[in-house]
C-alpha cells in the first residue's frame, strides 16, 4: 500500500510539474510583444522590431497560444466559430494586458527578472481563462448543470409546436444562447413518410426501447430554457451523418441581410 501511494505522490507530482511548466510556457508565448521590445530597448544601442517578419512572429504567434488555450478548453464540446474567435481574443487581450501589467509592476534591474514576472502573469492569466471557459461550459450561472453543447442529445420538457404545453422527450440540441437552447425533437414513431423528419440510427443513447429514432429537419429550432433539461449530462451525441444533413438543412433566418456580430451577439443573448 505505501508504495502504491508513494508512486500516486510521485506521478502528481511530475505531472504538476509538467503542467507548471506547460503554462510558463504558453506565458512566455503570449507576453512575446512585451517581452522582445523590452529585451530589444535594453540592448546598447537600443534595438527595435524591423520587417513584417518580426512583427508577424512576435506578434502572431501569441495569437496562435490563445486559440490553442481556446481550443483545448472546450475540446470536448463543439462551439460556434464566433465563439472560439472571442474567447481566443479574451485570452489574447487578458494575457498581454497582464503582461503589461506586471511589467509596469515589477520594474526589476535585470531583463531576466522582469520577464519571469511578465510571463508568469501571462501565464496564470491564461489559466484562469481556461478555468472560466470550463466553468461556463459545464453549467456556469445555469444552477451548476451542465451547459448543454451542440451536436448533443439531451432529455428534456420539449414545447410543443402548434399547442400550449410540453412534452418530456429527446432532442438534438442545435445551438446555445444565454438563457435557452435551440432543439430539435427526436419521436420514436415512424416518420418515414415525411419530409420533415429523417431516421436517426440508435448508437447507445436510448437504452429502453434500442431502436432507431426520427428526428425533426428543415424545421425552425424550439426554445427550451436550460432549467427544462431534465438530467445534469448528455445522453449521447448525434450520429455524424445526421448531424451534417441537419446542419446543411438548417432554416435560413427570417432577418433580411447578412448576419451581422452584433446581430449573433443579441441572438445568443436572446
Amino acid at each position: 500500500m505505501t508504495r502504491r501511494t508513494d508512486t500516486s505522490c510521485l506521478g502528481v507530482a511530475v505531472k504538476g510539474y509538467l503542467l507548471l511548466n506547460l503554462w510558463v510556457v504558453i506565458g512566455y508565448v503570449l507576453a512575446l510583444p512585451v517581452t522582445v521590445p523590452d529585451l530589444m530597448a535594453s540592448q546598447e544601442p537600443p534595438l527595435h522590431l524591423q520587417g513584417p517578419g518580426q512583427y508577424a512572429v512576435v506578434h502572431g504567434v501569441p495569437v496562435v497560444a490563445a486559440a490553442g488555450v481556446a481550443l483545448f478548453a472546450g475540446r470536448r464540446r463543439p462551439c460556434a466559430r464566433w465563439v472560439l474567435l472571442a474567447r481566443t481574443a479574451a485570452v489574447l487581450v487578458l494575457g498581454q494586458s497582464a503582461a503589461h501589467w506586471a511589467a509596469a509592476r515589477f520594474d526589476a534591474p535585470g531583463w531576466s527578472a522582469r520577464a519571469m514576472a511578465q510571463c508568469g502573469a501571462a501565464g496564470l492569466t491564461a489559466y484562469l481563462c481556461l478555468l472560466a471557459m470550463r466553468w461556463w461550459d459545464n453549467g456556469g450561472l445555469t444552477s451548476g448543470n451542465r451547459r448543454p453543447g451542440p451536436g448533443e442529445i439531451w432529455h428534456a420538457m420539449v414545447p410543443f409546436r402548434d399547442t400550449e404545453g410540453g412534452k418530456e422527450r429527446y432532442c438534438v440540441v442545435m445551438r446555445n444562447r444565454l438563457h435557452h437552447a435551440e432543439v430539435l425533437k427526436i419521436t420514436s414513431q415512424n416518420k418515414d413518410d415525411r419530409d420533415d423528419h429523417i431516421r436517426m440510427p440508435n448508437d447507445g443513447w436510448d437504452f429502453t426501447s434500442g431502436k432507431d429514432h426520427w428526428v425533426e429537419i428543415g424545421l425552425q429550432p424550439l426554445r427550451v430554457p436550460y432549467q427544462d433539461f431534465t438530467d445534469g449530462r448528455p445522453k449521447g451525441r448525434c450520429p455524424r451523418p445526421v448531424w451534417r444533413r441537419l446542419r446543411d438543412r438548417r432554416p435560413v433566418p427570417t432577418a433580411s441581410g447578412t448576419p451581422t456580430a452584433w446581430s449573433r451577439v443579441t441572438q445568443y443573448l436572446g
